[in-house]
């Protein structure tokens, strides 16, 4: 886990202009990364914010257009031009253009390994050091450790060598950053620290065997008194994938407790 700082982000951000700057910057900046790593594929960038992760990757393409071809009971719809979808969180965009980039390289990194039907995260989750570290730092020139936990290799940072390599588009983030509204975390009380998934996918609840009655995820409906709230729990396949709760319409998200 990674401690989530609540203070107000350290640069300085109108937000008059909404999501648009940084959306439509890092979609140029994945085309980009495509021309520099030739088999990276279509993806489309959303910003949501999600206390729970800085990121992440759809396991299906599902962006695209529609094709339909037949009528009545013989009617099909196909999705045609499929992409992934990265998620890059709200919350992601107030830790600054670096760690912003940063989520951008990791999650490139699993689309890379999707296309090329590479299973870089175990059943629960867990990312593995040669399939996705190794290679995040091969490819993007990463720095990605062992969280030691449930997570696996995803604590990801750019190094002074990677920043400098991509000091472009660090400089495209940063300018569409001082536009862009970021989101923030409400001020915890005194003495409680947030912390958060830095990326990926859900994984195991705690360190050590595989849990027998799968991951629990929440969603975003705020908690009763007694501090209830609506839960699940399944596999990290079927979370990746996403079910949404129809009260607050966000998905459920594993909590790590």
């Amino acid at each position: 886990m990674s401690t989530m700082n609540t203070a107000p982000a350290p640069f300085i951000t109108t937000g008059e202009a909404g999501v648009a700057p940084i959306v439509a910057t890092l979609q140029k900046i994945w085309t980009r990364l495509q021309k520099a790593q030739p088999g990276l594929p279509e993806a489309t960038i959303v910003v949501k914010r999600d206390a729970r992760a800085w990121g992440h990757t759809s396991i299906h393409k599902v962006w695209g257009g529609h094709k339909i071809k037949g009528r009545g009971k013989a009617k099909t719809v196909e999705l045609i031009d499929g992409r992934y979808e990265v998620m890059i969180s709200g919350e992601n965009l107030s830790r600054g253009a670096v760690e912003t980039l940063g989520t951008l390289l990791h999650e490139a990194t699993h689309a890379l390994n999707l296309a090329e039907g590479i299973q870089d995260c175990d059943s629960n989750g867990r990312h593995s050091k040669g399939k996705f570290g190794q290679r995040a730092t091969d490819v993007w020139g990463l720095t990605v450790k062992d969280l030691g936990n449930y997570l696996g290799w995803t604590d990801t940072s750019m190094g002074k060598e990677c920043q400098k390599r991509w000091a472009v588009e660090l400089r495209m983030v940063e300018k569409a950053l001082a536009k862009a509204s970021v989101a923030h975390h409400p001020q915890a009380p005194k003495g409680v620290t947030v912390t958060v998934p830095p990326v990926g996918l859900p994984g195991k609840t705690k360190t050590g065997g595989r849990k027998k009655n799968l991951t629990r995820a929440v969603c975003e409906c705020e908690p009763t008194p007694s501090g209830w709230r609506p839960s699940i729990r399944a596999s990290a396949q079927v979370l990746a994938i996403g079910i949404r709760c129809s009260a607050c319409d966000s998905d459920f998200q594993v909590t790590g407790e």
